[in-house]
């Protein structure tokens, strides 16, 4: 019979979760503060610092879209929705209530989840390509809404939202650097995305999805609601992908149509694919990749005066080769037949 491997409790490089939280902490608590103890040149580059929220940010969307590609098994090509969503609630609470920030989150939360419902609804008779094209109409939605309501600020967006504050300290104080605040909530964002997947993993609402996975025919005649199960996936999806946005709208002070992008959507489903799905790890790694790689080969195209952009070849080769040589993706999880 067919089984999964299952990890044990070493989680990165023979490190356990724990122990690789204390040093992931250590050296984003380095990043935030090493310039407050020297009076020279900033250490980190600023530009840097930006990459490293941005990693952070991706890491958190895999992890929410793991729920529907890794632990169901498949594919949503319209996550950049609930992306986008938390993103303009927080810009539309901020800029005309003068919600606080962190309510505001909750709020996008509450509205990508109950979106998230109808979204599951339309998928559950559907699979393949068919759910491709539901999810990516549902994305689509939401992009040409914001758009063409002129209170959403149209194709300019909206611009001028407040950086929020941490008991009365703006999270661009709290560090050596206006990023370092960012970077330690989207850490512990991050941390806490990571342990609510493995939790859920070894729960039995983990081997319900697994079993539905593997064969949702046989998971349904074993009593397993299937029609829970998938819209638990989707809201609980819905609700990380959405926290992700309230901190870019935060981070980026603004929003715009293009968080309801396709581009979007298909570069959160490729984070998910070459990190590996159902690893957490992966998720994180998938993540970062997706955001450092295409940098580099964008300074590769300014430093060779290059008439194109080097990235946009290489990205369809890697998935191509990922495909070929490790279609479960880099730290994805292997399936082997037991006897």
């Amino acid at each position: 019979m067919k089984k999964l491997r299952i990890n044990s409790g070493e989680w990165l490089f023979g490190l356990s979760g724990r122990v690789t939280f204390l040093i992931s902490a250590i050296l984003i608590f380095f990043v935030c503060f090493v310039d407050k103890f020297h009076g020279g040149k900033a250490w980190i580059p600023s530009y840097t610092q930006h990459i490293l929220v941005t990693c952070l940010l991706s890491a958190l969307l895999a992890l929410g879209l793991n729920f529907i590609s890794g632990y169901l098994g498949q594919t949503s090509l319209g996550h950049a929705a609930f992306y986008g969503i938390g993103a303009y609630t927080t810009a539309v609470l901020l800029t005309y209530t003068g919600l606080n920030f962190w309510l505001s989150i909750f709020v996008g939360m509450l509205m990508s989840m109950l979106l998230a419902i109808p979204l599951a609804a339309a998928s559950l008779r559907v699979k393949g390509q068919f759910l491709v094209v539901i999810t990516y109409a549902f994305c689509e939605i939401f992009r040409y809404i914001a758009i063409n309501v002129p209170v959403l600020g149209g194709t300019g967006g909206m611009a001028g939202l407040k950086a929020p504050e941490v008991f009365g300290v703006r999270i661009t104080k709290l560090a050596a650097t206006n990023k370092g605040g960012y970077m330690i909530l989207l850490f512990l964002l991050v941390s806490a995305a990571a342990f609510f997947s493995w939790r859920v993993q070894r729960s039995r609402v983990g081997y319900a999805f697994a079993a539905i996975r593997e064969d949702e025919i046989a998971a349904e005649a074993m009593g397993i609601n299937v029609k829970y199960y998938k819209t638990l996936a989707m809201v609980i999806s819905a609700a990380i992908c959405s926290i992700a946005g309230s901190i870019q709208a935060a981070f980026a002070t603004m929003v715009s149509p293009e968080l309801f992008s396709s581009t979007k959507s298909i570069q959160i489903f490729s984070m998910v694919v070459i990190g590996g799905r159902m690893s957490i790890k992966g998720m994180i790694l998938g993540g970062s990749l997706m955001t450092i790689l295409p940098e580099v080969f964008h300074s590769v195209k300014d430093m060779a005066g290059l008439s194109f952009d080097p990235w946009n070849i290489l990205y369809g080769l890697l998935l191509v080769v990922m495909m070929r040589v490790r279609p479960q993706g880099i730290w994805g999880r292997k399936e082997k037949d037991e006897g």
